[in-house]
């Protein structure tokens, strides 16, 4: 899953447009306008949440009884290697057409597969190690992310001869994924429920967890669910969301999902070079910055892969989005300010506060003797007396991925794989990949205009939507830590009859009792 977020050209590859602007003109003989090129390029980068939208909703089909979750996996990454060579031959084409194919192809690759991993990832691990195992999706993909801002520095892969093979890198995880999953078995979940195969289950169960284990302990508490399912209709998208019983669990799903895209951490990420250059931080540096953010964000993941089962995902989600408000209150005020200090003359081109126009209106800075006929040109070396507020910008982002990376960043995929039986589950992960996809699209197109519209304040209704969340979690969100599956549908009142058999009818009023909801 490294290949996930290799799509991160948010901070946009200065070569790249150039190629756009090249193409264009190869093609139709006039160049591009600026309005027209940031436009090519925002549907370009919101083209990928669009396939993540189709290849979410493939998930349910592809991962039952058909494909199962293994050779889901594994036969999806024929789209990822077809996409990573149509960018890849882009240049040689003279072609941005096929860059854009490329990235919707990527996104409907990666729409289906980082939600059967998470399901895979749910269904292989032990109650006490589900929440730890999950996470090393979100350690990946955290890690994608770094290799992402690395192999895209100018002296990597940046440049104007190499940016192909950035784009092309795709094709080395999706190799590496399939071979290694050809020794991995399939989940004994989907070999039990979904295909009906008790030896093969047992197979999967001793390879996965070793002879050593009480194995009628997992196939009996697999039976059950098993037993549960077999009186209950397998589960559609349609039907799911349907469904009054499942209802609490689906509000849920949806709205940790929409809270992770819309709380505002992705944007910092997304954009995360821009905004220490707003910041003040000079722009050769900015950059690397943005790299050192990134390895934040990885070694939080790994904490957080520690601590998840034993602190518990609601304690976890709920203390990350808290502090998330924080950090966006101080960043509202931080960038507030960084944008607004400028040269009493008005001039924006420093934030120096004795700053006066000449006749000819060139900015006058006092100089080191104090002369103050000396101009720009002529002055001392310019100091920033407001310094530490752009140090202060910096320190509070870092800060507030560090609260995404412990809390909405990898528990949606750990909690939507838990909320639901095995019938539901597929269908449940479609509806949170649409969610997800959806949001992200949004964020990438919106996030922009926002910025250049209402600067630091756009940081404020990030920290409204962190507010609403946090209420949320803290209301209706239970705790699933160390819970068997069968243990966490009674969190929600769905418990047997008195006479012994669970309710036939998924929709029956013997569904309606529920503690969360």
């Amino acid at each position: 899953m490294v290949s996930k977020y290799l799509y991160l050209l948010y901070d946009p590859l200065q070569e790249l447009k150039k190629f756009y602007n090249e193409s264009y003109y190869h093609m139709f003989g006039v160049e591009l306008g600026s309005d027209q090129l940031t436009i090519l390029w925002s549907s370009t980068v919101s083209i990928y949440c669009l396939g993540g939208l189709v290849g979410s909703l493939l998930v349910g089909p592809l991962t039952g009884s058909f494909l199962g979750r293994k050779w889901t996996m594994v036969s999806i990454n024929l789209l990822s290697v077809s996409g990573a060579l149509l960018m890849w031959n882009s240049k040689m084409q003279t072609s941005f057409q096929m860059i854009i194919v490329g990235r919707t192809i990527m996104g409907v690759h990666n729409g289906c597969a980082i939600m059967v991993v998470s399901m895979y990832l749910a269904e292989v691990s032990p109650p006490n190690l589900r929440g730890a195992l999950g996470t090393t999706q979100g350690v990946f993909l955290t890690t994608g992310i770094l290799v992402s801002q690395i192999l895209g520095l100018q002296q990597i892969l940046g440049s104007e001869e190499r940016w192909p093979y950035l784009l092309g890198f795709y094709v080395i995880p999706a190799v590496l994924q399939s071979f290694c999953m050809m020794f991995l078995p399939e989940s004994p979940r989907c070999l039990l429920i979904d295909k009906d195969d008790p030896e093969a289950s047992r197979r999967a169960l001793v390879k996965l967890q070793g002879a050593h284990i009480n194995q009628y302990v997992y196939m009996q508490e697999m039976k059950t669910e098993h037993e549960n399912e077999l009186k209950e209709p397998k589960m559609s998208l349609l039907t799911l969301v349907k469904s009054r019983s499942l209802r609490p669990q689906l509000l849920i799903c949806v709205v940790v999902w929409l809270g992770q895209q819309f709380c505002g951490s992705y944007a910092i990420l997304y954009y995360s070079t821009s905004i220490f250059l707003s910041a003040g931080v000079p722009e050769e540096y900015s950059d690397y910055a943005t790299i050192g953010v990134g390895g934040i964000n990885v070694l939080t993941t790994v904490v957080f892969m520690m601590v998840v089962d034993k602190a518990g995902r609601r304690a976890l989600l709920l203390w990350g989005v808290a502090i998330m408000v924080f950090s966006h209150a101080i960043l509202t005020v931080t960038l507030g300010l960084t944008e607004n200090l400028f040269c009493e003359c008005g001039c924006q081109q420093g934030r120096w506060p004795s700053g006066v126009l000449d006749s000819a209106g060139a900015c006058i800075l006092p100089n080191a003797t104090g002369d103050p006929n000396a101009t720009m040109s002529a002055a001392a070396p310019f100091v920033n007396p407001y310094q530490w507020i752009s140090y202060l910008s910096i320190v509070f982002a870092i800060i507030c991925i560090i609260a995404f990376a412990i809390g909405p960043g990898p528990i949606p995929f750990i909690i939507t794989g838990e909320l639901f039986r095995q019938g539901a589950r597929p269908a449940a992960f479609m509806i949170g990949g649409s969610v997800n996809f959806v949001a992200n699209g949004v964020v990438g197109l919106v996030f922009p205009v926002l910025q250049a519209r209402i600067g630091a304040l756009t940081f404020l209704i990030f920290m409204a939507v962190c507010v609403l969340l946090c209420i949320f979690i803290a209301v209706k969100v239970p705790e699933t830590s160390n819970k068997t599956f069968e243990d966490i549908q009674k969190l929600f009142g769905v418990q047997e009859d008195a006479s012994g058999e669970a309710p036939n009818d998924i929709s029956s009023d013997a569904y309606e009792g529920t503690t969360c909801l």
